[in-house]
């Protein structure tokens, strides 16, 4: 093409003009242009400048979307991040809790241990007094027994129950106080 462009240019340098010689057609081809070019801004500028402005508003709407989705997203992660450290003060919080009833469970646990030992020690010593009260009446009986059988058989004489009987008491106390 752009030897067409040389050729034609060549020609009209041999004849002194850069224009084809005939100025009707030049005159017409420069109306019919500017017709077309006034038809063309009349009746299809508006629609050009509606779809670059369209254009234009398509855009900016989609920036403010993208911007409103990432105020959006930094919320929620903002609120996650909340939450996360809020988590973490809760779960601190539960531990401290928990120690704090272990302590407190193991205070009781050890004061119960402490209370059933001291039962079991004091019912200990009540079965030890009681089995001493009763080994003691049990040899006093005995020893009652035996003093009564040995007065009697020293004593050939037969006395009576009353003097018998204070025999026993006082061989008993005697007894009583050496043991």
């Amino acid at each position: 093409m752009s030897n067409i462009f040389i050729l034609a240019a060549e020609e009209g340098a041999e004849n002194g003009a850069i224009l084809p010689h005939d100025i009707n057609e030049v005159i017409w081809s420069s109306l019919a242009f500017a017709i077309v070019a006034i038809l063309i801004i009349w009746k299809a500028g508006p629609a050009i400048k509606a779809a670059w402005n369209g254009r234009i508003e398509r855009i900016e709407g989609e920036l403010a979307e993208a911007a409103a989705t990432k105020a959006e997203g930094e919320a929620k992660l903002a609120d996650v991040q909340g939450r996360i450290a809020n988590a973490d003060a809760e779960r601190q919080r539960i531990l401290a809790e928990a120690r704090e009833t272990a302590a407190a469970l193991e205070a009781q646990l050890v004061a119960k241990a402490n209370a059933d030992a001291a039962e079991l020690t004091a019912r200990a010593a009540a079965d030890v007094e009681s089995a001493k009260s009763q080994v003691l009446a049990d040899l006093r009986a005995e020893v009652a027994e035996l003093a009564m059988g040995a007065t009697e058989a020293v004593v050939a004489s037969n006395l009576d129950a009353a003097t018998q009987a204070q025999l026993v008491e006082s061989y008993i106390e005697t007894v009583g106080a050496t043991s």
